[in-house]
């Protein structure tokens, strides 16, 4: 029997026939291209440049010697070379979305072949690099629970190719969660979740729309901001005085320290947060648009934290640790408000885990002493923490663990009962003389990491001995429900 190449269409895991396999899909002709985009116009930049005083008649430093004719028939060569390549790549390029999968086969002489089985698939995230934005097309991203190294990359399909792929993924991912007991939200049975069938591309209720003015004034207002809005007037005054000393010093610290800021604002500029039915989508980005969706009941501890510079600005920041994500997906997937008010943050936080009392929020985000049900640690540990003894502390909440901790660099951290992982207390020889310990809450791999600090050690004891009762038993309940 002949193989009959796939028609253009929808893409959809489904099949009118029972017993006939999911048909495997070509990526959009563009995409090896785009993948060396940055490459290839380099070298096309560089050819032309070195041929341009040839082509307009002037022969000083020519490497061709006047055969600029047989050296742009090389170029020629050169680039049919390179589309021919690209579209044997591509021809041996296929992704399809079977029954319980989604898989992908690339390569030529080395061949791969990568699946990502639904039950596994953490979230799904939407990239557009510039190149691609140019061209109408975007990369989905499938990141699964091996880490970074096990994320499927489909690069690229055209726009609404790629929106499709993502809201069925994301919809098969929710029912293999369903089948294997994960809990999910009520909410993927509104109107939000009937909008998440596959062939639909579902806006969702938009939660914050951060502006651009405010993430640039958001990066300036830290400590290493400041340092750069100092030395780079030093550094320009030290190169028109000719002071080649404070040059050397001056230069390579600016660099480092602005490329990481550069970065991060170019990353969080444009940024938006959507809720929609049970999970939330996060787009940011300058030159490199991303989008990223993040199931709620994958958020294992939420941090809502504020530097002392952000304390004249009444800003606050939320991170979160995903189930799967690996720290190299921090920028993607951990940062549900880059920069925000108190109340933005306090949506933020309910949003998330919606059975935190206003009250106790507020406290654990601004309180001190034992509002709200906080327990702080007592006067012993005042030589430890002379500034914020009173502050740091912790409460426990029908849902789960809020604790608080710094008085110039504030931070509140909630984890819910049955996400803890584990728990240990912690007590130097300081500690032990003063007759204090520390509890640090165990949670997945992420940028929060829950701790009380300075407990009485009976208090932390208790505290360790109740909190190991309290999740498992949670974990039962999610697991009956």
């Amino acid at each position: 029997m002949s193989a009959v190449e796939p028609t253009p269409g929808p893409v959809t895991g489904s099949v009118t026939d029972s017993a006939a396999e999911p048909e495997w899909r070509h990526l959009h002709p563009l995409s090896p291209l785009l993948r060396g985009g940055i490459a290839f116009v380099a070298v096309l930049a560089y050819v032309v440049s070195q041929q341009a005083d040839s082509i307009f008649g002037a022969r000083a430093d020519d490497p061709t010697q006047g055969h600029w004719g047989l050296a742009a028939l090389g170029v020629v060569v050169v680039l049919l070379g390179i589309i021919a390549g690209a579209w044997v790549s591509w021809r041996f390029s296929r992704f399809r979305v079977a029954d319980t999968l989604i898989e992908l086969r690339t390569g030529v002489l080395f061949r791969q072949h990568r699946q990502v089985r639904f039950d596994r698939i953490q979230a799904v995230d939407l990239g557009r690099p510039l190149l691609a934005r140019l061209t109408g097309l975007s990369e989905v991203v499938v990141q699964s629970a091996g880490g970074k190294d096990s994320h499927l990359k489909l690069s690229f399909l055209t726009d609404a190719q790629a929106q499709q792929v993502r809201e069925q993924l994301m919809a098969l991912a929710g029912r293999s969660d369903e089948v294997a007991g994960g809990a999910l939200a009520g909410a993927a049975e509104d109107v939000s979740g009937h909008a998440d069938r596959p062939g639909t591309a579902p806006v969702g209720q938009r939660v914050l729309a951060i502006p651009n003015a405010r993430i640039l004034q958001s990066v300036l207002y830290t400590g290493p901001g400041l340092v750069i809005l100092l030395a780079v007037p030093a550094l320009l005054v030290s190169v028109a005085l000719g002071v080649p000393q404070m040059v050397a010093w001056l230069g390579p610290m600016t660099l480092a320290v602005g490329s990481s800021h550069l970065k991060r604002l170019v990353q969080e500029c444009n940024f938006e947060l959507l809720h929609q039915g049970d999970r939330l989508r996060i787009r940011h980005g300058l030159t490199d648009l991303r989008t990223t969706t993040v199931p709620v009941h994958r958020i294992q501890a939420v941090e809502v934290s504020q530097s002392l510079p952000w304390r004249l600005t009444g800003w606050w920041r939320i991170s979160v640790n995903v189930a799967g994500a690996a720290s190299g997906d921090e920028d993607t997937q951990t940062v549900l408000m880059p920069v925000g008010n108190r109340e933005e943050a306090l949506a933020v936080l309910a949003l998330v885990n919606a059975g935190i009392p206003r009250g106790a929020a507020v406290a654990a985000l601004e309180g001190t002493g034992p509002a709200e049900g906080f327990t702080t640690t007592s006067r012993r540990a005042r030589a430890l923490d002379p500034l914020s003894w009173r502050r740091q502390g912790y409460a426990v909440l029908s849902g789960g663990l809020l604790a608080r901790r710094g008085a110039w660099y504030r931070a509140a951290q909630f984890v819910p009962h049955a996400r803890i992982q584990s728990l240990k207390v912690e007590q130097g020889p300081v500690q032990r003389r003063l007759g204090v310990a520390t509890v640090r809450v165990l949670s997945t791999v992420g940028p929060v990491s829950p701790v009380v600090a300075h407990l009485d050690e009976s208090e932390a004891l208790r505290l360790l001995a109740d909190q190991v009762v309290r999740s498992s038993r949670a974990r039962q309940r999610a697991q009956v429900s």
